[in-house]
């Protein structure tokens, strides 16, 4: 019985989102799903799993057209999804979680016996190597994700989706780790769909491959005639015709002095970064999701722990270690999820602009909030933001909310601005606001690190660009003007230079 996807739609806000997709998974295969970021892979995904409903179209198990409502609603049709944020409770047991939401009664008190021998049994058969004990927060990463999986199964899923199940594994526990959900798959004839930017790893266990762009599969092949040439060929495909804007800014010559050096910096999650940028440079940065773009920028700005390499700024040396010494140094940060860790939703847009530079505006220990909020509106109203100001900043737009943090950054009087997916979420009129600001702090002598997922975006902004693959960066600098989408996607799909 396969679980098939037939001519799927979806919209948001009146934006066309998948374009009729076909998509079919069979019980005993592993089915590998492609794209670039933004071809609608993890659309699907959702709605494949119940998160999303679709407007048109049709799912089918078997011969059956179902309706799936729920994530929940899926599971109990036999079909799950194992995201890349892992959901399993850090400081519970693993046969806590393995049990968690339908955990088994005898006369009413948790049957906690039963429960540790079932978990025994399912890790014995499974032949994995942590206890029924044991505290999830204490597993490896593999372990962790084998856990959720068999977690799955153990609750009859038949298709199994998992969303770039190897982003956080070294390349060993990658390769262990799709071998056993291989394994699985083989054994327990069930059917997985594994989506990855890694093409290597997943093609030396996928049966069939499916390539997405543009919300349209435009590339399926089955394991006789597929190949990562094809795949990659595909992926660049739709980014083939791009017309770069006139408007281009000119970029600062090797006069200009070097600002950031960064030379084989290293975390637990990363290796081998280099790259330099000089000042008034805007610095694209590129790559697959997972290749370390964010991670990159929290480890800068002291969130994430170097363990190796050396750092310079204006040729001195940097050591990051928290983000008030990365303050200290005149760096400043823009996240990418602001309503998650970028602002404090209840307080002012005022407040919230000049929270890393109050100390400014003390004397004597006390904070002179008149004078704090007067810089801030001066700020505010040259960046033409709009909304009322004194009132919680969660009131505010996406746009407005992302001025008032780069409001933030520019009373911060930065040297270096770090700048995650700056105009996520933010409409039209406010992106060509915010790219306005990006080119006034850059020809104020800013050295700006862009981090952007939008091709057409960096390649507009950026004066030169990078490509981070895999959690490590060569250095190679290619001149904005001199690419087009498709010379970035296949320097981070095929591992190859972009040359215009």
């Amino acid at each position: 019985m396969n679980y098939q996807a037939q001519q799927i739609k979806i919209a948001f806000t009146g934006v066309q989102v998948l374009h009729g997709v076909d998509f079919c998974v069979k019980p005993g295969e592993i089915h590998g799903l492609f794209g670039h970021n933004g071809a609608g892979k993890s659309t699907l995904l959702k709605i494949l799993a119940g998160v999303n409903a679709h407007d048109s179209g049709e799912l089918l198990l078997g011969d059956r057209v179902i309706r799936l409502s729920s994530p929940r609603d899926a599971l109990n049709q036999g079909i799950a999804c194992v995201y890349q944020e892992l959901r399993l409770i850090p400081g519970m047991s693993v046969w806590q979680n393995l049990f968690l939401g339908r955990e088994l009664r005898n006369k009413g008190f948790l049957d906690e016996v039963t429960m540790r021998q079932h978990t025994t049994q399912v890790i014995d058969e499974y032949g994995l190597s942590f206890h029924a004990s044991d505290l999830v927060r204490d597993l490896s990463h593999p372990d962790k994700q084998m856990l959720e999986v068999i977690a799955n199964l153990d609750r009859d899923a038949r298709f199994l989706f998992l969303d770039e199940p190897t982003t956080a594994l070294e390349g060993s526990q990658a390769e262990e780790l799709l071998h056993a959900v291989q394994r699985i798959a083989r054994e327990k004839n069930i059917g997985v769909v594994l989506v990855s930017h890694k093409l290597d790893e997943v093609l030396g266990v996928c049966d069939r491959a499916t390539v997405m762009c543009g919300g349209k599969v435009i590339y399926h092949a089955d394991k006789l005639t597929l190949s990562k040439a094809a795949i990659v060929d595909a992926i660049v495909g739709d980014a083939a015709v791009y017309q770069a804007s006139s408007a281009k800014r000119t970029a600062p010559t090797e006069s200009q002095p070097v600002f950031l050096s960064v030379k084989h910096l290293a975390t637990s999650r990363l290796k081998d970064i280099n790259l330099t940028a000089r000042q008034g440079e805007i610095l694209g940065i590129y790559g697959l999701a997972g290749a370390g773009r964010t991670r990159f920028c929290r480890t800068l700005y002291g969130l994430e722990t170097l363990t190796g390499g050396e750092v310079e700024l204006n040729g001195q040396t940097y050591r990051p270690s928290t983000p008030a010494h990365a303050i200290k140094h005149h760096i400043a940060y823009l996240t990418e999820e602001r309503k998650k860790d970028g602002f404090i939703p209840n307080m002012s847009s005022f407040a919230n602009a000049t929270l890393p530079i109050l100390q400014r505006f003390r004397t004597l220990g006390w904070v002179n909030h008149h004078q704090a909020e007067s810089s801030a509106l001066a700020i505010l109203n040259r960046m033409n933001t709009r909304g009322t100001l004194s009132g919680p900043i969660k009131s505010l737009s996406g746009g407005n909310q992302q001025k008032v943090l780069f409001a933030r950054v520019i009373g911060q009087n930065a040297e270096l601005v770090l700048l995650d997916e700056p105009t996520k979420g933010v409409d039209i009129g406010a992106k060509a606001d915010i790219y306005k600001i990006i080119y006034q702090l850059a020809e104020a002598g800013c050295c700006v690190l862009m981090v952007s997922s939008e091709e057409e975006e960096l390649l507009e902004v950026a004066d030169n660009i990078v490509v981070f693959r895999q959690g490590s960066c060569d250095g190679v600098t290619l001149s904005a003007s001199a690419l087009t989408p498709a010379h970035l996607r296949k320097a981070a799909w095929s591992h190859e230079e972009a040359t215009a």
